[in-house]
């Protein structure tokens, strides 16, 4: 989301000059998202590391099935792009309709998205990460006991989002299945939840230090949020990038 307004070679551009080896591709960047050209990819594509799938207007078990449908089909394309990248690519749970806890057609309606989702994603030789939902009653796959689960069930790997475990306050348990986390989003949260530079948050810097001493070494994706900092020019988003990557890299001792 931090680049968002920019071309995907402005976004290139971007990764080149804060230093960073690479960019996890939101698949609804602007730029790209428009037009759905696959040849746009050449312009990123030797920095990607990772694919996020579609999420926004989205949820995969909702009650309506056409927006149920729609979701499903927007992740299979967001596979069908990691394809392409030659990338992992991380994809959510989803979340009941309902502002309540989630019921057994819930669940079966995540199962059926996972089924789908893990049979193409081996067609495509793609690897599928699950996230750790954002906090909310109607979440799913927000504990790391259904991370765990379903994971471990369907085949896929993890990524573990700081910011989210923060806020749902059950870090400490993702610690015990860090085995199987493969990309981890970093950020820290301002008063709205939103993903802001982690120097903002020494709970989780405390998180990335925990998660350094536990010996990580999967990727690491420092996710922001501009609506979180200000009106920022690229220049500064640049040193704002640089600035963070400063910051990670000291707590998880890399």
């Amino acid at each position: 989301m931090f680049l968002f307004e920019y071309p995907l070679g402005r976004i290139a551009e971007a990764v080149e000059l804060a230093e960073y080896d690479g960019v996890e591709f939101w698949v609804e960047t602007p730029y790209f998202w428009w037009k759905k050209d696959e040849k746009m990819l050449g312009e990123i594509e030797r920095f990607v590391k990772a694919v996020h799938s579609a999420v926004i207007d989205l949820n995969p078990v909702s009650s309506n099935e056409r927006v149920a449908e729609l979701s499903i089909q927007e992740t299979l394309y967001s596979v069908k792009i990691a394809s392409l990248l030659s990338s992992p690519v991380t994809i959510h749970g989803g979340k009941r309709s309902a502002e309540r806890e989630p019921v057994e057609e819930d669940y079966a309606a995540l199962e059926k998205y996972f089924r789908i989702v893990k049979n193409y994603a081996e067609i495509k030789n793609v690897k599928v990460l699950l996230e750790n939902s954002e906090k909310g009653i109607n979440r799913l796959c927000r504990t790391a006991e259904e991370i765990e689960y379903y994971s471990k069930k369907f085949g896929f790997g993890v990524t573990l989002d700081l910011n989210h475990a923060a806020k749902n306050g059950n870090f400490e348990s993702f610690l015990k299945i860090l085995d199987r986390v493969e990309n981890l989003h970093v950020s820290g949260y301002d008063e709205r939840g939103r993903h802001v530079e982690v120097s903002r948050s020494e709970e989780v810097m405390e998180m990335l230090r925990k998660v350094g001493d536990a010996g990580y070494e999967g990727l690491v994706t420092i996710e922001l949020d501009d609506l979180g900092i200000g009106e920022l020019s690229f220049e500064e988003k640049v040193r704002v990038l640089k600035e963070q990557k400063e910051v990670v890299e000291k707590l998880l001792r890399l």
